[in-house]
């Protein structure tokens, strides 16, 4: 039997896929996604956005935004490290300057030193401010100056330390020196009772101290090279007085001090006015009232002016018009009154510019003044006293002690200092009225030999000399001369002699007459 087979049946209604609809579909989709997304981008049809061209946009798009973000970090990252930076350095700067400034401060405290050692301090302090104005440009210029700062200072606390060590020694002796000479007499009295009491008591060293500090101040308040000793002539005026002058100093036992009246009277009033002598406030006045000016009669002032100065010329031991130290201590008492003349033998053994100035102080003190007389008077009087009168060998004499020279070459026309002793003699001659006369005008030894020679007054060395005559001398003997002085006098076979620039001081001196050094005499006559 056969048995029916059943077949599969087919449906023929059974759709397939069609692949190029289900294609047209996904293209129009993503065609309007790919319009959606870009937006009719201009210049493109339709037709033209595909899907590979979407993808390849899309990538091209994105790349560029990738790229201006990174741009836009980096440039964010930049500015920001930069503002970082900056703000650390202007901290840092901060901490530098806070410290330099505390250590310019305490610098600054120490700086309390000599006057060399302040302007030593103040330039310092100038190259110091000058580096803090230097712009801080970056980080190295930063630690640069900062260096430097420091380096500076170091430096300036370097040069502090080493004018303390320099002055530390006589800092407070200096101290102690103006107290004293601002001071008043009585504080000098009681320095010299301590002395006396610590000599008892055997200090050496604190004896040495003070010492020191008297001969210190006292030395350059005695320095008379800022006084102004050029010589000057008294004027026509004082002249017309010669008379008046030489009839009171006779009558009072002075007739030899004529000159010296002649040169108080120019340094007092010139010769002018009806008190020429200013001896209204003397004590010898009796007629007029004791007040400035208040003698009105020329001969009166005169003779009381010569009285008191006689009295002074006696209190103060002056034994000749050469005897300048004693001279000098009667001036002085003239003008200050002649209680300063016992004053300054008790407690100095006679006249100083120092303690002049110490009396003057003491007398503003006590009688609530500012001033009181003249401590330069001295100085100022003896401008005018040329004491020689033709006589040379009294006027050196009358310089024998003086050193440095400065009074003799500054006389002649020299800034600084130059070898004198021929300067010494031209200025001898002057004071004595010798000068372009016998003696010539002469800073060098060779000149003066020529001049002699030139004038038929040169003598050999086998010559006896004459008081005033000039001697040369040949150190080395090799026929040059070196040096020349003024003959005192010649006795016993020696010839005496004053000259200046020995040893850089007026001195007198001795030879025997037969000595090689002798090179030969200049004539005085």
């Amino acid at each position: 039997m056969v048995k029916d087979i059943k077949t599969k049946e087919v449906i023929k209604d059974i759709k397939t896929a069609d692949r190029k609809k289900n294609l047209e579909h996904f293209e129009k989709k993503d065609n309007v996604r790919s319009k959606q997304n870009l937006k009719n981008d201009e210049g493109k049809s339709n037709q033209d956005v595909t899907p590979k061209n979407y993808a390849v946009n899309k990538t091209v798009n994105a790349e560029k935004v990738t790229a201006i973000d990174a741009g836009i970090r980096s440039r964010q990252f930049i500015k920001q490290r930069r503002k970082t930076r900056e703000k650390k350095d202007q901290f840092q700067n901060k901490i530098r300057e806070k410290e330099i400034k505390k250590d310019t401060i305490k610098t600054k405290d120490k700086r309390d030193i000599s006057t060399k050692s302040k302007d030593v301090s103040y330039q310092t302090k100038i190259k110091i401010k000058q580096k803090d104005d230097i712009p801080l440009q970056n980080s190295n210029t930063h630690y640069y100056n900062h260096r430097m700062r420091l380096h500076m200072i170091s430096k300036h606390k370097k040069e502090v330390k080493e004018a303390k060590d320099t002055s530390s020694k006589i800092s407070s002796t200096t101290k102690q020196s103006v107290k004293i000479f601002k001071g008043t007499y009585h504080v000098v009295k009681k320095s010299v009772t301590g002395v006396n009491n610590i000599i008892a008591m055997g200090t050496g060293l604190i004896i040495l101290i003070v010492i020191v500090l008297f001969i210190g101040v006292f030395s350059a308040l005695s320095d008379d090279s800022s006084v102004d000793t050029s010589s000057m002539y008294v004027s026509e005026e004082v002249l017309a007085y010669t008379a008046t002058i030489e009839k009171y100093a006779k009558e009072y036992e002075i007739g030899e001090y004529v000159a010296l009246i002649q040169a108080v009277m120019m340094q007092e009033s010139g010769g002018k006015g009806n008190d020429p002598m200013q001896s209204s406030e003397c004590g010898y006045n009796e007629k007029y009232p004791k007040k400035h000016n208040g003698i009105t009669d020329p001969d009166y002032s005169i003779k009381v002016g010569v009285q008191n100065l006689a009295e002074c010329l006696k209190k103060a031991n002056v034994k000749d018009p050469s005897d300048m130290e004693n001279i000098s201590l009667a001036l002085q008492g003239y003008n200050f009154g002649n209680g300063y003349i016992q004053w300054a033998i008790d407690h100095f053994g006679g006249y100083t510019r120092a303690n002049a100035k110490v009396f003057s102080d003491e007398k503003k003190a006590e009688l609530q003044v500012k001033v009181y007389g003249d401590p330069e008077y001295v100085s100022h009087v003896l401008r005018y006293y040329h004491i020689g009168d033709g006589n040379i060998v009294l006027v050196a004499k009358s310089q024998i002690g003086n050193t440095g020279g400065s009074k003799y070459w500054k006389w002649y026309g020299f800034n600084s200092r130059v070898e004198w002793c021929a300067i010494f003699v031209s200025w001898c001659a002057n004071e004595s009225g010798d000068l372009d006369k016998t003696i010539p005008r002469f800073a060098g030894t060779y000149e003066g030999e020529m001049w002699f020679k030139h004038h038929d007054k040169w003598k050999s060395r086998n010559y006896t000399p004459s008081p005033g005559d000039l001697i040369f001398f040949d150190w080395q003997q090799n026929g040059g001369v070196d040096h020349v002085g003024i003959v005192e006098k010649v006795e016993d076979g020696k010839v005496y002699t004053i000259e200046g620039n020995s040893s850089d001081e007026v001195k007198a001196k001795s030879y025997s007459l037969t000595s090689k050094s002798i090179y030969g005499y200049g004539i005085n006559n």
